[in-house]
């Protein structure tokens, strides 16, 4: 069973419950599962992956500053061990992050990808059981509700069966060594096999592949090749022009508890990868000032801008010590300083 997968996972690397059968599906749906080949509708017997057709989709990030080289396609892996005779699933391709409640996790190693849980269709949980460590994924929120040891933890959202590039996960379970199964190949187990009981479709997923991510406001990045730093600052691109800037008006001094410094929390990267709005630059005439009545500003470009909370002065990563306290004539007002992702 796991021999047919072992090509096919390497390819990938190298390119980047008990519930019973009445559970899951009703008779006249395990007379239709007998065989893929026997469908109507593949959305009828989905375990999950249906989405209103009239919900908008977008193609081109609205706004923004975007990465394309981000994998945010909440990747699911399997995992088996010879000698628990069980199978896990998780997020991670690390065995040391699956769920576990007793010794024998070092015996569990890769066994197959399942595909990218990133659609627009009912969430997929995962159901450990700290008893006997069986896993259960699963579309239907009240399959293990109320039944004692399980844990929950959801692990992406299905896609829909109509859908180009996705495609079923066929579900088995075998009671005797108290696991559940999980493939994209049909054809491994059939209709059931070597003591797995074949229990249905339960979802739709799609091979993982790249997709624009998002970056939020606050997220400092330096430029491999350049050296310049930059900030998301509401939702564009602003380059910082030096590192005096940056120690002086960003928080990355050194923890004086342990010296550690805390310019880790700026990224390197190559900004071109990076799309959206170019700010004009944060130079040495920006200011951090904070007025006699208690309000504090940024002089940003000469415009004396009002940060509003202590949520936002500490989302922009401001340094404390570089704040002037003075008396400010409001003559030149910009709007105020926001978090706008």
């Amino acid at each position: 069973m796991r021999k047919a997968y072992f090509a096919g996972l390497c390819l990938i690397f190298l390119a980047s419950c008990s519930g019973t059968n009445d559970d899951l599906l009703n008779s006249k749906e395990q007379d239709q599962l007998q065989s893929p080949d026997k469908l109507n509708n593949k959305n009828e017997l989905a375990r999950g992956g249906f989405r209103d057709p009239s919900t908008p989709t977008e193609d081109t990030p609205p706004s923004g500053i975007w990465s394309t080289s981000i994998y945010i396609t909440n990747t699911i892996y399997g995992f088996y061990s010879n000698y628990t005779k069980k199978y896990l699933y998780g997020n991670s391709p690390l065995a040391s992050e699956l769920p576990k409640s007793y010794p024998g996790l070092g015996f569990y190693g890769m066994d197959r990808f399942l595909g990218s849980a990133d659609g627009n269709g009912p969430v997929i949980s995962s159901w450990f059981n700290t008893v006997n460590n069986d896993l259960v994924l699963t579309t239907d929120p009240n399959e293990l509700n109320g039944q004692s040891h399980w844990q929950k933890k959801d692990v992406g959202t299905s896609y829909n069966g109509d859908e180009p590039g996705s495609y079923p996960i066929y579900r088995y379970s075998n009671s005797s060594n108290k696991t559940h199964f999980y493939t994209r190949d049909y054809n491994e187990l059939g209709n059931g096999k070597d003591g797995f009981v074949y229990e249905g479709i339960s979802f739709y997923l799609k091979e993982s592949g790249p997709k624009p991510f998002r970056v939020r406001d606050g997220t400092f990045f330096e430029d491999n090749k350049t050296g310049a730093v930059y900030i998301v600052f509401e939702s564009t691109l602003r380059r910082i022009d030096s590192w005096s800037v940056v120690n002086g008006l960003f928080d990355f001094k050194p923890n004086p508890r342990n010296g550690k410094p805390k310019d880790w929390l700026i990224l390197k990267v190559d900004i071109e990868n990076y799309t959206g709005t170019r700010g004009a630059d944060i130079n040495s005439s920006t200011q951090l000032v904070q007025n006699t009545d208690g309000k504090m500003y940024m002089v940003d470009d000469g415009l004396y801008r009002y940060i509003p909370t202590t949520q936002i002065f500490n989302t922009y990563n401001f340094n404390e010590d570089a704040v002037q306290h003075k008396y400010v004539r409001m003559m030149f007002t910009g709007k105020d300083i926001a978090k706008t992702y």
